[in-house]
C-alpha cells in the first residue's frame, strides 16, 4: 500500500501527518510513503530526516490582501495541477492524505477527478481555506475539536483530536539538563514560537533576561534565521544568572526540552499546543493576533494562561512566569486540564480508519 501526503510552507501541516505515518509503519512495515510539498517550506527536513521520499511542486497560494499574486495565480494553479497530475500517474498511490497546506490543493483535486480517495484532516478549532476548498473533494475528514466538525459534511466528518508523533513522549529530563547546560537547583521556561518562530517572544527574552535568568534556566527556540545576534543576553553565572541555552531550531531534542521544562511559552499554533496537552505542560500562551491561533487559544482559555499580545507586554508575561513558578500545584492542575482539552493519541485510530478496519 502506499500513501502519499501533501501539505508544507509551515509545519503546521506536517506534524499530524508524521505522527500518523508513524503509526501505520507499527501496524504494517510494508507500506510506502511519498510526500509532495513546497520548494522552499521549513517541512522537507523534518519529512526526509523520518526517511520519506520527497517531491515538490509549485505552489499557487490565494493571499488575502490585494496582490500581484492575483495575477500568476491562475497560472500557477494550472501548472500545479499539471505537476500533480504527473507524480500522481507516477506514484499511484492508493490514499491522499493531506492536513492543510496551498500544496494539498491540486494534489487532492487532481487526485479525486483521477478516482483516488483522499484523507484531510483539520487541526485548528476555525477551519482553514485550504481545507474548506477540499472538503467536497475529500473521501474522509477527521477534526481535532468537537465544535470544528459542523464546518464539513456530517456525513464524511470525525472528531479523533489532533495526532502527536511518539518521539516528542520520549524526552528524558536528566539528558536534558546536560544537553542545555541547566542548572539543577532552577526551574526551566522553554519559549518557543512555532515553526517559524516568533519575533514578539523573541524579544521577550531579550527584554526581560535579567530578571527572568535569575529565576529559571531559560531554554529559547527562536524559528530559523531569528537569532538576533545583536541583542546581548547574559549567559555567565559569574553574573549571577541562570543558565540559558539558544537555538534556531529543534527536531529530536525537542523532546528533552519539553522534558526538562516547568513552564512553556508558547504560540498558540494547533501543532504546539496538542505537544503540550499529550506532555500536560503548564503553559503560557500567546496567541499569533489575527490568525486561526486566536480561536485554538480560547479553546483552552481554561487549561492555560492565555495572554492577547495587543494588550500586554513582555513584562506581564513575565509575571505570568513568576507565578507560575512560584505555584507547583498550579502548574499540575493546568497540565493535567490541558491534556483533557484534546485528544492526542490518536493516530492509531486514524490508520485503522484509513485502512477500514
Amino acid at each position: 500500500m502506499k500513501i502519499l501526503f501533501t501539505g508544507g510552507g509551515t509545519l503546521g501541516p506536517v506534524t499530524p501527518l508524521l505522527a500518523v505515518a508513524e503509526a501505520w509503519k507499527k501496524l504494517d512495515t510494508s507500506v510506502e510513503f511519498v510526500w509532495v510539498g513546497t520548494s522552499h517550506g521549513p517541512e522537507r527536513e523534518f519529512i526526509e530526516n523520518e526517511g520519506i521520499r520527497f517531491v515538490s511542486v509549485v505552489t499557487a497560494r490565494l493571499v488575502r490582501h490585494a496582490s500581484v499574486e492575483w495575477v500568476w495565480l491562475p497560472f500557477r494553479f494550472v501548472f500545479a495541477c499539471l505537476q500533480s497530475f504527473i507524480i500522481l500517474s507516477r506514484e499511484k498511490p492508493d490514499v491522499i492524505a493531506a492536513a492543510g497546506g496551498y500544496t494539498s490543493v491540486p494534489i487532492v483535486i487532481v487526485g479525486s477527478l483521477m478516482g483516488i480517495p483522499s484523507w484531510i484532516h483539520q487541526s485548528d478549532v476555525k477551519p482553514i481555506m485550504t481545507n474548506q476548498l477540499l472538503a467536497p473533494f475529500a473521501s474522509m475528514i477527521t477534526v481535532a475539536w468537537e465544535k470544528t466538525k459542523r464546518s464539513f459534511p456530517k456525513s464524511k466528518t470525525t472528531v479523533v483530536g489532533n495526532p502527536v508523533r511518539e518521539i516528542v513522549r520520549q524526552g528524558i529530563k536528566a539528558r536534558a539538563e546536560l544537553m542545555f547546560g541547566c542548572d539543577s537547583t532552577k526551574p526551566t521556561v522553554l519559549v518557543i514560537g512555532g515553526g517559524t518562530g516568533s519575533e514578539w517572544l523573541n524579544q521577550f527574552v531579550f527584554e526581560t533576561q535579567e530578571e527572568l535568568f535569575l529565576i529559571a534556566n531559560v531554554i529559547h527556540v527562536t524559528g530559523k534565521g531569528k537569532m538576533n545576534k545583536s541583542q546581548k543576553v547574559k549567559k555567565s553565572k559569574s553574573e549571577g544568572v541562570g543558565n540559558y541555552f539558544v537555538i534556531e531550531s529543534m527536531k529530536e531534542e525537542l523532546a528533552d526540552a519539553y522534558a526538562v521544562s516547568d513552564v512553556v511559552v508558547s504560540r498558540a499554533g494547533a501543532g504546539a499546543i496538542s505537544e503540550l496537552a499529550a506532555l500536560k505542560k503548564a503553559t503560557i500562551i500567546i496567541p499569533l493576533p489575527n490568525s486561526p491561533q486566536e480561536e485554538n487559544a480560547k479553546a483552552i482559555r481554561e487549561a492555560s494562561i492565555v495572554l492577547a499580545q495587543g494588550s500586554s507586554s513582555r513584562r506581564d508575561v513575565l509575571n505570568q512566569v513568576r507565578r507560575l513558578l512560584n505555584d507547583p500545584l498550579k502548574r499540575l492542575a493546568l497540565g493535567q486540564r490541558l491534556s483533557l482539552e484534546l485528544e492526542t493519541n490518536c493516530a492509531e485510530t486514524i490508520v485503522r480508519m484509513l485502512q477500514g478496519k
